[in-house]
């Protein structure tokens, strides 16, 4: 498998990849405002995000979108926000996940940023694993956040 960086030809295969995962998410990256289509082509396009892409045969296997001096929230210097991440079900199991998240250490570590961030749900059990399993700690959880019994849940993870 080879990771790099996204580039604008890649919108088309970004796009799919994700509608291939969408159902994965809670709530679904079609029902955010903006969708799919708004989510890669603005990763892409901004000077301060894009995307890394696992491929295997000129198929994407797995892609996580971050964007630098985000925390989710607001602007934070020398910190960075994961938008998206995700493996191709077909490609599960081969530490695929992990290999991008050491991908993005790597990438963000010349631009000297010392945290990285990613928020997910309590209704996304397999995310909340993945993140612990790749050493993100809980930073925040807001309770309710997103309705009744749905939290939103910061992780955050230090590089240096």
């Amino acid at each position: 498998m080879e990771i790099r960086e996204g580039l604008p030809d890649d919108l088309g295969r970004l796009i799919d990849f994700m509608e291939l995962v969408d159902h994965e998410f809670v709530p679904p990256l079609s029902l955010r405002p903006g969708g799919i289509y708004d989510r890669a082509s603005g990763t892409l396009a901004k000077v301060d995000s894009n995307f890394l892409i696992g491929e295997s045969n000129r198929r994407v296997v797995g892609a996580v979108g971050y964007r630098k001096n985000w925390n989710g929230i607001e602007e934070v210097m020398g910190e960075a926000y994961i938008s998206f991440i995700a493996v191709h079900p077909g490609y599960r199991g081969q530490n695929i996940a992990r290999l991008l998240d050491r991908a993005l250490a790597q990438k963000l570590d010349p631009d000297w940023m010392t945290h990285v961030n990613v928020t997910t749900w309590s209704t996304n059990p397999g995310a909340y694993r993945m993140y612990q399993q790749l050493g993100y700690v809980v930073s925040k959880t807001l309770e309710d956040h997103r309705g009744p019994g749905v939290d939103t849940i910061y992780f955050r993870k230090s590089f240096r």
